[in-house]
């Protein structure tokens, strides 16, 4: 089981630039990318779009997309080279209007942070290598996430399937006696009537035999069995399953829901109400699952 949440970086360089990759994804019915990049880098989304498809199916992708130059000095923290220009030209312009006030730090701050703003990435071409490496990390990271965040989900699906289990079985135990349950509550409806009837009398086993067939849920119990074990198996794979997980939730509620219509046992009916309300909670978790 995979989560469709998770957050992801990477970096990578080269001689000339420092490249920074961030994910971060949430869910969605289909897979969705945007991307966040320097504009000289337009055109590259169906290329980032396609090496996220190999490893996700479903989510809403989040891409950022960011580099620095680095200076002779291998630093990618501040462009010293753009910073020394900037100061000699901001010297040169005070030298010409004969101001001789020394640079304050409020100024230098300003330098430095302008600095670091690069005017133009690098032409794509030079730069694609360094971008899909750290675009990769990002990638690589992000999955581990999202597989982690999905182990934690499968813990918290298998519980409340063995709850569900734990309902149906005690449905399947409430169901043995619905039948004669039935059949008293149908004399004691006649003798208040002050009706007596034997209860070989023909009408009374006719009439008991048409409730108890209106009534019947043993199919409906299988079906909640079958479907169960499906669901079981499935949360387990390791491939995308949320569709699938919320088609077999929609028929247990199916289920359930005409087992609730047919029980007419206030005990049977607790049962259906208390599953109804794992499966809610099913439902919550699998609109993360991949």
């Amino acid at each position: 089981m995979i989560s469709m949440t998770g957050y992801g970086a990477g970096s990578a360089e080269s001689a000339e630039i420092h490249v920074e990759a961030e994910i971060h994804t949430v869910n969605q019915r289909g897979l969705q990318v945007n991307i966040n990049a320097p504009r000289e880098w337009g055109g590259i989304e169906s290329e980032v779009t396609n090496r996220i498809r190999q490893s996700a199916k479903r989510g809403k992708f989040s891409v950022q997309l960011q580099f620095s130059r680095k200076s002779e000095d291998g630093d990618t923290g501040t462009n010293w080279e753009e910073v020394d220009r900037r100061v000699q030209v901001l010297q040169k312009a005070m030298d010409r209007h004969d101001c001789q006030t020394p640079l304050s730090p409020e100024v230098l701050y300003r330098i430095l942070g302008d600095s670091d703003r690069e005017a133009g990435a690098p032409a794509w071409e030079t730069a694609q290598e360094i971008v899909f490496s750290a675009l990769d990390a990002a990638i690589e990271n992000l999955c581990a996430m999202r597989a982690e965040e999905g182990a934690r989900l499968l813990e918290e699906f298998l519980l409340h399937i063995r709850l569900l289990r734990d309902a149906l079985t005690r449905i399947t135990k409430l169901d043995r006696g619905r039948t004669i349950h039935h059949r008293d509550a149908l004399l004691a409806r006649l003798r208040q009537m002050n009706l007596e009837l034997d209860l070989e009398d023909e009408r009374v086993v006719r009439e008991v035999a048409f409730l108890a067939d209106r009534g019947d849920i043993s199919e409906e119990i299988t079906r909640i069995g079958s479907h169960l074990d499906a669901l079981s198996e499935t949360a387990s794979s390791e491939e995308p399953i949320g569709r699938k997980i919320e088609f077999l939730l929609q028929e247990l509620h199916r289920e359930f829901n005409t087992v609730g219509s047919k029980a007419n046992l206030a005990e049977l009916s607790a049962v259906v109400i208390e599953a109804k309300q794992e499966l809610e909670k099913l439902k919550e978790q699998s609109a993360n699952v991949e």
